[in-house]
């Protein structure tokens, strides 16, 4: 797993999503060294299947296949071949290897495998020289990646420049009230009608519009949580449903009104709630407390990672100034971040990271039913360069 890796994997992802390169991360073992194997890890197989070089479901177990890799070092490639093999014993669980790897790295180094030319390139991010060739213009790293890279899409730079224009309008007074002002307001002046489907709101591309930290709506608050999606969790597999979750671990709120109003992350919260997502298959909210232990409800990470990929296959993210006169509210929209193709394939080291928290928001009704406002997977702005390969943060002045 990647969290024995000598190295932090958020620095890694936080610079390959940053220039918008898709990366599989591996770790390998002293023991996987030693006898030159890898487990091919749930994330891995995912990059490898999402960036159309191998889909192992498709490969038969006995079968061997091997395609050009090359170790990146700072001044040069050195060519080496990877072995991509499912055993006919122990289920013919995918295994990996490179060849010649342990003399390119150390058990429980961090590899960060990227597709280029055709190729897959190994980088050893546990390498100093490495890590700080990447900063260099010029070096065999820097210039992968920068090659990697993928240009704006037509329809991007067509809603881009439409958000410059309204962005010369200055501020604008806010059609309606509340924390979805920003965005309805945003989506009226581009002449967008309310969209109250999970589909994309501009041609393909969705909009997620929010205050920037520190204008007058938003003051006083720290780092602002955004939701990515919403999913509920897979009922039949899920040892408490709703109101079992709501009996267990809620507690009184307004007017002794039971309810669970929590964020749930990889550590363990005041309600005795945490999120484990270790073994790459699902997602499991479990509990720690005196009267429950063990599992509370379960999300399949396929169908989590189906549901990021669809919400933000391609996002802009815009950020606006706010003030208010008289009452009203007026925003400004100064800047966006634009982010495609979200990274599904290290779903499960994000959970485990806490880097993806979970909250719950759901209250007992006065007939007994249960009241929720749906299962919110969140995040940090902070984190956006862990969880969406960023194209640029573009000043909508400039």
């Amino acid at each position: 797993m990647l969290k024995a890796a000598n190295t932090s994997v958020e620095t890694a992802l936080k610079m390959f999503n940053g220039a918008g390169v898709s990366v599989g991360l591996l770790a390998p073992t002293r023991t996987g060294l030693g006898k030159g194997i890898m487990d091919s890890t749930m994330s891995f197989r995912d990059f490898l299947r999402e960036t159309d070089t191998h889909d192992y479901a498709a490969q038969q177990q006995g079968e061997k296949v091997l395609m050009p890799a090359v170790f990146v070092l700072p001044d040069r490639c050195v060519d080496t071949t990877a072995s991509l093999y499912r055993p006919k014993t122990k289920k013919g669980d995918p295994r990996i290897w490179f060849s010649h790897l342990p003399r390119y790295c150390k058990p429980t180094d961090l590899l960060a495998v990227v597709k280029h030319a055709g190729r897959l390139c190994v980088f050893n991010m546990s390498d100093p020289a490495i890590a700080l060739a990447f900063a260099i213009p010029g070096s065999i790293p820097h210039e992968i990646l920068a090659q990697s890279s993928e240009i704006i899409s037509a329809t991007a730079a067509e809603l881009l420049g439409k958000l410059r224009e309204i962005h010369r309008l200055g501020f604008v007074q806010g059609v309606s009230h509340g924390d979805t002002n920003v965005g309805m307001t945003l989506e009226h002046l581009l002449d967008i009608p309310p969209n109250s489907a999970k589909t994309p709101d501009y041609k393909g591309i969705e909009l997620k519009a929010s205050r920037k930290l520190g204008s007058t709506a938003a003051q006083g608050k720290r780092k602002r949580r955004i939701t990515l999606f919403t999913n509920t969790p897979d009922w039949k597999r899920s040892p408490l449903d709703a109101e079992g979750i709501l009996q267990h671990f809620g507690y009184p709120g307004e007017h002794g009104r039971l309810q669970l109003y929590c964020t749930v992350s990889n550590e363990i919260n005041t309600q005795g709630l945490y999120l484990d997502a270790h073994n790459e298959i699902d997602l499991v909210n479990k509990a720690r407390t005196e009267a429950y232990t063990g599992d509370v409800s379960v999300w399949a990470l396929d169908v989590l990672k189906a549901r990021l990929a669809a919400k933000h296959h391609e996002t802009f993210w815009v950020q606006a100034s706010s003030r208010k006169t008289d009452g009203r509210e007026y925003f400004r929209y100064d800047f966006v971040r634009h982010t495609r193709k979200p990274n599904t394939a290290n779903l499960a080291s994000l959970f485990d990271a806490g880097v993806i928290t979970l909250d719950y928001a759901m209250h007992l009704t006065p007939t007994g039913g249960v009241r929720d406002h749906g299962y919110l997977f969140r995040t940090t702005g902070d984190k956006f360069p862990l969880i969406f390969p960023i194209e640029k943060v573009y000043d909508l002045a400039n």
